[in-house]
């Protein structure tokens, strides 16, 4: 029986059906050619959300005009008839599953990046653009040579295989721009009234109907709110909707512009928002159409709460972007009844952090998450990585990294026995349970401990794997994931009564004063200290270095610090501190004109980070033929490393 009658229903959607009410959202792939053509993992990564379940799989970032603007330095470029052979091989890929292939089409405007780019910068009206170089306003015949590029990039996708394309007018993209009061102050037809502002989206959506077709089905992208001061608001989006009902088949509605941090992490929602936070703007928009369908989104993960936004009418679609990375076999496994095996995101933003310029000084181009160890390896899972022979494996250590070793290993056919010190699996990330904002991450946990139960994995609680029990096992390979353990940094009075180290600070919960001071501004610090300013006490948080939580993804840091920026009263984050010294009252420091400070405190929590368990390591290393050491007692990082090591381990015995 399906458990999701109305997300698995099929929808029309102009002139085509999709199978069921989900959209795979746009997915750019930072590590095209230097052209902006696609690869063949970049192929691998489309395809296997089609064979994922998901009913339209959307190219991500192409660019319409590169003689006008160009936001990143690889983007698929439908002004280039070369892009069509990898296009062509992309689009087989997601149809042969059964999905609908489409792209999205933009032009940057104001958003142009001169360093990937060097001609004028255009917008609506001139002024100072977000990256410091003046914007020149469009005159019209560069607006009609823009439009017309829109309906030729339409023209080329379609011919590339498309079925649908998504044209990006939201985010502060070159039509959102037109839309918004902030960005377009002209006196023309374009400006003014919202009727003029929609003008230039209205002359794109006509202009590829013309082109593609009345049947070829388009799908605008939208911010539903701009959520700033002198931006449009809701009302005004409800209000283009109308105007473009009946035009248009499909409106995806997000929320929010990159040129405002704040609306960064309601845009792409961060793990400190409720899942769904942007639904309400889709239910808004479609009470104000007819005929067009409209997509919600924003942190959407659960099938229950996708049925219920498709049942209740809030919505046509759902659009994930996120979740179908950590999980592209989401909707296979939901309408299989079996949603207990859906990896959930975390919504830890770092798929975006690496490669989001011009935030990031580098771009890595490489695709990653931190709970998909094949994420940036999709093409492995099109062909059979051999195996030379079942192998007896011992896997020490049942963190993140150990069970997926395990998982992975006996998925490969191999004998699996999986050890673990203390009465439970989960290692470093047990402590998940206790922190409102990751539940998520609990969520993984218990997956994961799922996936070993489901197999044929000889699971060995409270046992600690020494050489003496390795020898005894005789594996023919040993996977050592034996963690990491706190830094004790050398401050006279560490060991006093009321410090307590961050990685024990839950268990330990009991015995936290009110007023706490924490050495160590890193992610942890800085994630402990909100947990604690949530609960009611008084954080002072104290880093050595010049900035806070630097250890972290660009747009997890983003929304981290706004998230304790909220707390002004609980929280004060103080840099360039040096404690010098841990009393009874609370902690003594240095500012960096070497001024002595002093801040009182009922508890001292110390997160100065961790270090590997090498020497436990080290006595393992000749206990079978092949060893392989990895996750933090190799090097202490994140959940996405130690993720990604065991799967390469199991996947490579």
């Amino acid at each position: 029986m399906n458990p999701y009658p109305h997300l698995f229903s099929p929808i029309r959607i102009g002139g085509l059906t999709a199978r069921n009410r989900i959209e795979s959202a746009p997915g750019s792939m930072g590590d095209l050619t230097p052209e902006g053509y696609l690869t063949r993992e970049n192929v691998a990564a489309y395809e296997v959300k089609a064979r994922g379940g998901a009913a339209i799989v959307t190219i991500g970032e192409s660019n319409v005009h590169t003689k006008t603007g160009k936001a990143h330095g690889r983007m698929v470029p439908l002004d280039d008839d070369e892009v069509l052979p990898s296009l062509i091989n992309t689009t087989d890929a997601i149809k042969r599953h059964g999905a609908l292939a489409s792209i999205e089409l933009i032009h940057p405007g104001r958003r142009a990046n001169p360093r990937y780019y060097d001609g004028p910068i255009y917008g609506p009206s001139a002024g100072m653009g977000p990256l410091g170089v003046p914007v020149t306003e469009l005159d019209e015949e560069h607006i009609e040579e823009i439009v017309e590029a829109f309906g030729d990039a339409a023209e080329m996708a379609k011919l590339g295989g498309v079925d649908l394309c998504m044209v990006h007018a939201g985010h502060r993209w070159l039509l959102h721009q037109f839309l918004s009061p902030l960005n377009n102050q002209r006196t023309d037809r374009f400006g003014g009234s919202l009727e003029n502002r929609g003008r230039f989206a209205l002359l794109v959506l006509e202009n590829i109907k013309k082109k593609c077709g009345a049947d070829f089905p388009v799908e605008f992208r939208i911010s539903g709110s701009e959520l700033t001061p002198g931006g449009f608001d809701l009302d005004d989006m409800v209000a283009f909707a109308g105007m473009l009902d009946g035009k248009l088949d499909l409106l995806n509605v997000s929320d929010g512009t990159f040129h405002v941090p704040s609306t960064n992490t309601t845009m792409v929602p961060s793990m400190f928002l409720p899942h769904g936070c942007n639904a309400y703007l889709a239910a808004a928009i479609k009470k104000g159409v007819r005929h067009t369908r409209v997509a919600a989104l924003g942190g959407i993960g659960d099938p229950a709460m996708m049925e219920e936004l498709i049942a209740t009418g809030q919505a046509d679609l759902v659009a994930l972007g996120r979740a179908l990375i950590a999980d592209p076999d989401l909707p296979r496994k939901a309408q299989g009844g079996r949603g207990d095996d859906i990896t959930p995101c975390q919504r830890c933003i770092v798929c975006m952090s690496g490669s989001f310029v011009p935030y990031v000084k580098y771009a890595t181009r490489v695709g990653v998450c931190t709970v998909n160890p094949t994420i940036g390896k999709e093409s492995e899972l099109f062909v059979s990585v051999p195996s030379d022979g079942r192998k007896r494996v011992l896997v020490a250590g049942g963190g993140p990294g150990g069970m997926q070793a395990a998982i992975t290993a006996a998925d490969r056919g191999h004998e699996v026995i999986l050890c673990e010190k203390s009465p439970t699996l989960g290692g470093a990330i047990r402590y998940a349970e206790h922190v409102s904002f990751k539940q998520d991450l609990k969520k993984f946990r218990d997956v994961l401990v799922r996936r070993v139960a489901r197999r044929a994995i000889d699971v060995r609680l409270n046992t600690e794997v020494t050489p003496e029990l390795a020898r005894e096992l005789a594996p023919d390979a040993l996977v050592v994931a034996l963690g990491a353990e706190p830094v004790i940094p050398p401050i006279p009075g560490v060991d006093g009564p009321h410090v307590v180290l961050a990685v024990g600070m839950h268990e330990a919960a009991a015995r936290i004063g009110h007023r706490v001071v924490v050495v160590g501004g890193g992610l942890v610090g800085c994630e402990e200290a909100l947990e604690l300013a949530r609960k009611g006490h008084r954080v002072t948080v104290l880093e050595m270095r010049p900035d806070l939580a630097i250890d972290s993804a660009y747009l997890h840091r983003e929304a981290l610090l706004l998230e304790l920026a909220k707390h002004p009263d609980e929280v004060t984050l103080l840099t360039r501190i040096r404690c010098d010294e841990i009393t009874p009252q609370g902690v003594r420091g240095r500012d960096e004109a070497g001024q002595e400070r002093f801040f009182e405190a009922d508890s001292v929590l110390v997160a100065a980070g961790m270090k590997p368990l090498r020497e436990q390591a080290d006595a393992l290393r000749s206990c079978a033929p092949d060893v392989l050491v990895l996750g933090d007692c190799r090097k202490p990082r994140r959940v996405l490393e130690a993720v990604r090591a065991g799967y390469d381990a199991g996947m490579h015995l």
